[in-house]
């Protein structure tokens, strides 16, 4: 699927190896999951207050 929407915009470019788990690395943890979804979260609450009634 991923490749798919990828190849929807133009050719993809592969990476090197070690550049894409020296990324996954950086960004993969729990932590920065979380604090990437806090301002979707935010425009949710302010956006449908009663959502969760």
């Amino acid at each position: 699927m991923a490749q798919i929407m990828a190849e929807s915009v133009g050719t993809p470019k592969l990476i090197p190896h070690e550049m894409a788990t020296y990324t996954r690395d950086l960004t993969a943890h729990p932590i920065a999951g979380w604090l990437n979804f806090q301002p979707l979260w935010q425009e949710i609450c302010r956006t449908d207050p009663d959502l969760f009634d």
